[in-house]
């Protein structure tokens, strides 16, 4: 059976996510702990009580890391293991774990340092965000093109789900014109900086010079990438890099998985996002998420039944 794990994105985070997995796995505390004493701070305590922290683009992305590599390891000692992995703009940490490019306390560094760079080229742009419901890429893209100031397509997340990027004026501009071109919806997001544009540029300039002090190792199996929105090709560090800046091709990235047989997608990580826009992508797969002990009791039910019917 070829499943996809699919590690959610920036956004989806909550208070309290986790913590019925930390009660109850004695490895999922060991790796919260090991988390603390690399970050310097109580990973526990901002997770599970600190809001205004858990929000703040510094801590929110290697949080989200620790969460991703508890789930990955509790899934891991029930047997579950993924053959092919992808995430959506952060996820993709999750999934450059899962593949084995690098440990756990180098992705805590990585995304400690990823955060920080993002946070200040945030600080120092006016910004902001907004999904668009309903309209295809191209009556999209005239809009930015009539428009003065810089906004860019950021995410492909399904055929009728895009999400904008760029200066704030920009971005007003353009979500007006898109429901004038007949969007059912446009949605201002709550994010911290105008992230996958080229307004991140200064971020990506740092974290290259961060990550030139690692060496990653080759993945252990196909392994999806925001860029191209298909297999990981060439420098992985120039992935990471210009993920940055790049749009995410998160629906060519599923439509790539279907197509090479992947019917079951696991989606690791706090809600139902990513599991969301597959649905809308082929409603006939098997779909799946694991972000407390209910769901990943579900999933490995659902998991031993589906293969029991596959043999």
């Amino acid at each position: 059976m070829n499943i996809a794990f699919m590690f959610s994105g920036q956004g989806s985070q909550y208070v309290g996510m986790g913590r019925e997995l930390y009660d109850q796995y004695p490895s999922v505390q060991a790796l919260f702990q090991q988390a603390s004493d690399t970050l310097g701070y109580d990973v526990k305590t901002i997770l599970f009580e600190d809001e205004e922290r858990l929000n703040d683009t510094l801590y929110t992305q290697p949080l989200m890391f620790v969460l991703y590599a508890s789930i990955h390891k509790v899934l891991h000692e029930n047997g579950l293991k993924s053959t092919h992995t992808c995430g959506l703009s952060l996820g993709e940490y999750g999934a450059l774990y899962d593949a084995g490019v690098f440990d756990f306390e180098t992705g805590l560094y990585l995304l400690e340092a990823r955060g920080r760079f993002m946070n200040e080229a945030s600080a120092a742009v006016s910004g902001s965000m907004a999904a668009v419901l309903g309209l295809d890429k191209e009556p999209l893209l005239d809009a930015i093109k009539q428009v003065d100031g810089y906004c860019t397509i950021a995410n492909y997340n399904t055929y009728g789900q895009l999400v904008i990027s760029g200066e704030v004026e920009a971005v007003e501009a353009v979500s007006t014109l898109a429901k004038e071109a007949g969007a059912k919806r446009v949605i201002p997001l709550n994010t911290s900086g105008p992230f996958h544009s080229d307004l991140m540029k200064e971020a990506a300039i740092q974290f290259g010079q961060f990550i030139q002090q690692y060496s990653f190792k080759e993945p252990t199996k196909p392994l999806l990438t925001n860029v191209n929105g298909s297999y990981h090709q060439g420098s992985l560090e120039d992935a990471m890099v210009r993920q940055i800046t790049s749009s995410v091709y998160f629906y060519q990235m599923i439509e790539q998985l279907i197509n090479d047989d992947v019917t079951t997608f696991i989606e690791i990580g706090p809600k139902k996002t990513l599991s969301s826009f597959v649905k809308k992508i082929d409603r006939s797969l098997t779909i799946l998420n694991v972000e407390d002990v209910a769901s990943l009791e579900h999933t490995i039910e659902t998991i031993k039944e589906v293969d029991n019917n596959e043999q």
